[in-house]
């Protein structure tokens, strides 16, 4: 998994702010940084990229430049420092087109769509609860742009009970499951995502495919704001049967077969204290009546962006209960898809 790809998290939790970037200055760059940084990645992906006004040309023409958008690959040096051990690495330009991010056709020139690449050695990946900062160094001699983040440290799954070999989900149609959690303070918004492997049987016994189930029951949940122990927090969320019933029946077709539940996983991912903090602007900017300069959230140190952080739990040996089988038995939504115990 890829950091780049968690910018998505960024985008939803974001998708109702009305808090907008004005990033165009007259005759002046206005540099734009995008960053999500994960312990668990095996790459990580930096979207550096420049506005500015010209009198001379219409900002829809500019758009569509490549080079306008864009800093030079010789102007600038990307780095990614450690504070703790003093150290830093350096990030190579690269097109996101070729590394599977292609870029949506739109406003800005999508090809090429240049970012910055970070791949650590093997066994070398980003540590939880480090800070990490961004280092941008303009080869003119121009002042550094940096912005810095802290990663959440590892989360916890305390419900389902993790000292269970076997975790039963039970999500009969009239009832609902909890998933309790912890965090550290750089842990704000969380997704919560079930990976359901099953199987599909003839009636003779004869497995004809397997294959996989990807729900994501729950996003951008903010956890609590209490500690429950030195440094840590909970989240918790209740969800309710009915909503899998529903995705069941959106993404499976009835079938004359017999189909079978295996282990899955629960997948819990959350990040980061910055969102929270753009999210406070933007509460702000929405209560803001006939003002004519509104406050902006970035943590870069020139122009605007967002740096943050983010990590992932997997909890394995999940399994539906027999109660949710009985239950998507006789319901009307699911008794067609044939799930067997």
């Amino acid at each position: 998994m890829r950091s780049l790809v968690l910018l998505l998290l960024v985008a939803v939790v974001l998708s109702n702010c009305s808090n907008d970037f004005d990033v165009a200055a007259p005759w002046k760059e206005v540099p734009i940084v995008y960053a999500i940084l994960s312990p668990k990645d095996t790459a990580h992906y930096v979207r550096i990229e420049k506005a500015f006004l010209d009198p001379e040309a219409s900002a829809l023409e500019i758009a569509q430049i490549a080079d306008s958008l864009y800093y030079p690959d010789n102007s600038i040096t990307v780095w990614l420092e450690r504070p703790a051990t003093n150290s830093r690495v350096q990030l190579h330009r690269v097109d996101g087109n070729l590394e599977g991010y292609v870029r949506d056709q739109g406003i800005f020139a999508d090809q090429p769509n240049w970012l910055y690449k970070l791949k650590p050695p093997v066994g070398q990946n980003l540590t939880p609860g480090e800070t990490y900062k961004l280092v941008i160094v303009r080869n003119d001699g121009r002042e550094d742009i940096t912005a810095q983040t802290t990663l959440p440290k590892d989360f916890v799954i305390t419900r389902p009970n993790p000292t269970d070999i076997v975790r039963k989900i039970s999500f009969a149609y009239s009832t609902t499951s909890t998933v309790d959690w912890r965090t550290d303070e750089n842990g704000y918004f969380f997704n919560i995502t079930y990976i359901l492997p099953y199987r599909e049987e003839a009636p003779d016994g004869t497995t004809l495919l397997r294959d996989t189930l990807v729900w994501q029951a729950a996003r951008n949940v903010e956890r609590e704001e209490t500690t429950v122990s030195q440094g840590t927090y909970k989240g918790t969320k209740d969800i309710a049967g009915s909503q899998f019933f529903k995705f069941l029946a959106e993404q499976l077709q009835p079938t004359s077969n017999f189909r079978y539940f295996e282990k899955g996983f629960i997948y819990l991912e959350g990040g980061g204290r910055e969102i929270k903090e753009f999210n406070v602007t933007a509460a702000a900017n929405s209560g803001l009546t006939g003002a004519e300069v509104y406050p902006v959230y970035t943590n870069v140190s020139e122009g605007f962006g967002l740096v943050t952080g983010k990590n992932l739990f997997k909890m394995g040996n999940i399994q539906i209960s027999e109660a949710t089988i009985d239950s998507m038995f006789y319901h009307p939504l699911t008794q067609g898809l044939k799930f067997r115990l």
